[in-house]
C-alpha cells in the first residue's frame, strides 16, 4: 500500500511540475498494445520474414562487433565467437 501511494503520489508532483513548465505530460506507449501491428505482421509473405530474419542476423553481427569495438577501446575482455 505505502509503494503504491507513493508512486502515485509522485505522479501527481511530476504532472503538477510538468503543467507548470507549460510541457505535455509524458505519455507511456509501451503500456498501450498496437493491434494494427500484429495484424499487419500476421498479413507477411514468406519472403517478406526471410528478409526480416536475415536483416535481424546482420543486425545482430553488427551490434556485437560494435560492443567488442568499445570493450576492446576500454580494454575490457572481448569474447571472440
Amino acid at each position: 500500500m505505502a509503494t503504491s501511494y507513493a508512486d502515485s503520489a509522485q505522479a501527481r508532483a511530476w504532472d503538477r511540475h510538468f503543467d507548470e513548465m507549460g510541457r505535455p505530460r509524458p505519455t507511456h506507449k509501451d503500456l498501450y498494445h498496437d493491434y494494427d501491428a500484429l495484424q499487419a505482421r500476421a498479413k507477411l509473405t514468406a519472403e517478406q520474414r526471410a528478409f526480416e530474419v536475415a536483416h535481424r542476423k546482420e543486425m545482430a553481427i553488427r551490434i556485437n562487433a560494435a560492443v567488442d569495438q568499445i570493450a576492446e577501446f576500454w580494454g575490457l575482455e572481448v569474447k571472440k565467437s
